[in-house]
């Protein structure tokens, strides 16, 4: 019966890909593709490896037909209407101003850093980073989420899309800095947000081929694999290489097996983490937001990560995830329309976006981390609030 549900997805997914390529008009970096694409890689991975993992349970396999096909539907629907064809122009003074900001920001980076490394905790350089960025040791503050590293991320938008001559190194200053921010906290997340980012935005100015955007995933997902072969202090071989695709690719769908349904302590507080939050912090709600690192669990896989369905299953059960799939999925396929369209901002958006998509197998990020998604789309916008209007054809 288990064998039959992963044909049965697999099938799924395979249509939803294709479909979603055709409707797309045959753009590989649309919504549908993408996340049609990483379902589907991650179960061929489990069909097809040599692993010593148990037969993937009917719960994560229903969860993922329901989510794919909603969000798939849900961002086609939204791509079939027609919008406004007017983009947004950024005003190069706020643009010059976050620059500079930006700069000035630096030294902030550099304390972490020096009181990170001084920390008395019994590990390496890189994981006293990582630990400090997680707000374990003596740190003045977590650096996990700064303002000062969205407004990076924003400026490094901004100037990667407007880098003709007189920009491109200040679109390398930004990037530099990123970077560097995701070093400092031993993210890889980070990083992989980074990644792809430049690779949407590049790929969509036609600065680079299909060709190019194969060549770039591949050198990201090796710095990846380097990246956390060094925050681990092990050394990069096949085997290890093996164990971090089960870790980070199969896993968690055990780990999801183990969530029991609508058995949050709280109504909604998973998807509705930010209302909590709000809440308690100006003092008029008594419960606590839960944590967005979650709990490890050792049985029936050592891991902390239960794929995105986790919020919307434990809170409200298969239910949550037939309804908040194509509400996302409108969403994103709403911004990706007008990306499609030409415009300047909501391809930004996009590009930011295609990361939380990207990794719906490992963890969920749009409703987790909504706070900090708010933060970036309102300084993102903010250049384009005074920067005019112009018309666009698609």
């Amino acid at each position: 019966m288990r064998i039959n549900n992963l044909i049965a997805d697999i099938l799924i997914l395979t249509l939803l890909l294709i479909g979603g390529y055709l409707f797309s008009r045959k753009d590989i970096l649309s919504p549908a593709v993408l996340v049609a694409f990483v379902w589907l890689f991650a179960l061929l991975c489990y069909a097809l490896l040599l692993h010593v993992l148990p037969p993937m349970g009917t719960k994560a396999l229903t969860g993922v037909g329901l989510w794919a096909t909603g969000l798939v539907a849900g961002s086609l629907l939204m791509q079939s209407f027609s919008y406004s064809k007017r983009s947004m122009q950024i005003d190069k003074r706020i643009q010059e101003i976050y620059f500079w900001i930006s700069l000035a920001c630096i030294p902030l980076l550099a304390v972490f850093v020096i009181q990170a490394l001084g920390t008395n905790l019994d590990a390496s350089p890189a994981m006293r980073l990582r630990w400090a960025a997680l707000g374990k040791g003596q740190v003045d503050g977590a650096v996990y989420s700064p303002f000062y590293y969205v407004l990076w991320l924003a400026t490094y938008l901004l100037y990667l899309y407007d880098a003709d001559r007189q920009h491109w190194v200040r679109a390398v200053i930004m990037g530099v800095l990123v970077l560097a921010f995701g070093i400092a906290s031993m993210s890889k997340l980070l990083i992989l947000n980074m990644g792809v980012m430049t690779l949407v935005v590049l790929y969509h100015k036609e600065v680079i081929r299909f060709r190019h955007l194969l060549a770039g995933a591949g050198v990201l997902a090796v710095v990846l694999l380097v990246f956390h072969a060094i925050r681990q202090s092990k050394s990069l071989n096949g085997e290890y290489t093996a164990f971090l695709m089960e870790q980070y690719v199969l896993r968690n769908f055990f780990a999801f097996e183990t969530v029991q349904p609508c058995s949050a302590a709280h109504w909604g507080e998973n998807v509705f983490r930010i209302f909590y939050a709000v809440t308690y912090k100006l003092g008029i709600g008594t419960v606590e937001p839960v944590n967005t690192l979650l709990p490890w669990i050792s049985e029936p896989v050592n891991t902390n990560t239960y794929t995105c369905l986790y919020p919307f299953y434990k809170d409200f059960g298969y239910w949550g995830i037939a309804l908040f799939a194509p509400v996302l999925g409108g969403l994103i396929g709403w911004v990706y329309k007008r990306k499609q369209q030409g415009d300047t901002f909501f391809t930004m958006l996009y590009a930011y976006f295609s990361t939380m998509l990207i990794i719906e197998f490992d963890a969920e990020m749009f409703f987790t981390c909504l706070a900090g998604n708010i933060k970036f789309v309102l300084l993102l916008m903010l250049p384009f609030l005074f920067g005019g209007y112009k018309k666009v054809t698609e």
